[in-house]
């Protein structure tokens, strides 16, 4: 009887809130890890577990104490939104290009999507139109670089800061959830493209946009990992990369090799004054102070937030919440997205991209509420 209760509690658990996706993203994590994660020490994974509880608690705040973290004023979130997302936008394409010009086209470029967007995003045709912009998005990356990015390790490295790929990434997630040919097509897509998050997102959000009941989704996630076990594998076999570990067992050492960069950071004490998250691949810095090598470490969702700014990071992850509140009450669709990128995130370690579309996801939920309320 109590047995019973216990599945009963389990199955009523919304696992598509936004602090339930974190919690299970990091267990996941952990579970997976359970090969290998003896090489942490006992020392070092109760500091792991004590900074991450500590981050997901402060991320909790906004659901726990609702009364105090209410949004009635639409107009100053979206002025807000707006101001970091010009911001943040310019500094980034400045970094990169150099060019004051070129920062403010990429800006006023930014502007007229999120525009659009708004006045069209519950037109069907509109859905149609993105997700064909995915796709052609998709073949013209084939097209430029010549070749299948899974199958071509030096094309996948290439277009890691390609803004096709991400303009295929965004659309073919955002059409593929709407239906299932698209879905299909889409995932296809995805997997070719080579970056597991993308799949994972793709997965995710169409979970969430359905409400998928917890059951079947345990049994898609479980299949989830098989096919990424599989894809991680592809991948390796057209690098130079030698690793001794195979299919699952290589899943099991990336979740692990994501907390022990975590417990390096812990253990560093190092503070890079946020240098790593608010800095367009900043997060290549990573590899460079903990290994010396210049690369992309992921690192757990707050490792680089705790690198960057230590326990101080705690008011980030307050901010972080706030945010995913105010998302979770807004656009179903949109929030489906933030959601898979959530749960993506909780392995890769937030960057200065993942603040970007935060900013965005933010003025486009503004915005709607706006028009909805008139």
């Amino acid at each position: 009887m109590h047995l019973c209760n216990i599945i009963k509690k389990v199955k009523e658990v919304n696992i598509y809130h936004p602090v339930s996706i974190v919690i299970l993203g990091h267990l996941a994590l952990i579970i997976l890890a359970l090969p290998f994660i003896y090489k942490l020490g006992f020392i070092n994974l109760a500091k792991i577990i004590l900074i991450l509880s500590l981050f997901i608690f402060f991320f909790s705040l906004p659901f726990l104490f609702k009364e105090y973290f209410k949004f009635k004023n639409n107009r100053f979130i979206l002025l807000l939104s707006y101001t970091f997302l010009v911001a943040f936008s310019f500094y980034g394409a400045y970094k990169v290009t150099n060019s004051i010009a070129l920062s403010i086209a990429y800006v006023i470029f930014i502007l007229i999507i999120l525009e659009i967007f708004c006045k069209f995003y519950k037109n069907k045709y509109f859905t149609d139109f993105l997700f064909s912009l995915g796709v052609l998005s998709f073949l013209l990356i084939i097209i430029k670089y010549g070749g299948i990015p899974l199958f071509d390790y030096k094309i996948r490295m290439a277009i890691n800061l390609e803004p096709l790929r991400l303009i295929a990434m965004g659309s073919l997630i955002y059409g593929g959830i709407e239906k299932r040919s698209y879905f299909l097509i889409a995932f296809i897509l995805l997997s070719l493209l080579g970056y597991k998050a993308g799949i994972v997102m793709l997965i995710f959000s169409y979970l969430v946009y359905k409400r998928i009941d917890i059951k079947k989704a345990l049994i898609i996630f479980l299949s989830l990992i098989l096919f990424l076990s599989v894809i991680s594998q592809v991948i390796l076999l057209s690098s130079s990369q030698t690793w001794k570990y195979k299919f699952l067992t290589l899943l099991s050492y990336r979740a692990y090799f994501d907390l022990m960069v975590f417990s390096k950071i812990i253990n560093s004490n190092l503070i890079t004054y946020g240098s790593i998250i608010f800095i367009p691949n900043g997060e290549a810095k990573v590899g460079e102070l903990l290994f010396n090598y210049s690369h992309n470490f992921t690192t757990t969702l707050f490792g680089t937030v705790y690198l960057d700014f230590s326990l101080i990071g705690l008011l980030f992850s307050l901010f972080l919440g706030i945010v995913s509140k105010y998302l979770y009450k807004g656009d179903w669709k949109l929030y489906s997205i933030y959601a898979s990128l959530l749960l993506a995130y909780c392995d890769i370690g937030i960057n200065y991209g993942f603040l970007v579309v935060l900013f965005l996801l933010m003025c486009a939920n503004a915005k709607i509420k706006m028009r909805e309320l008139k």
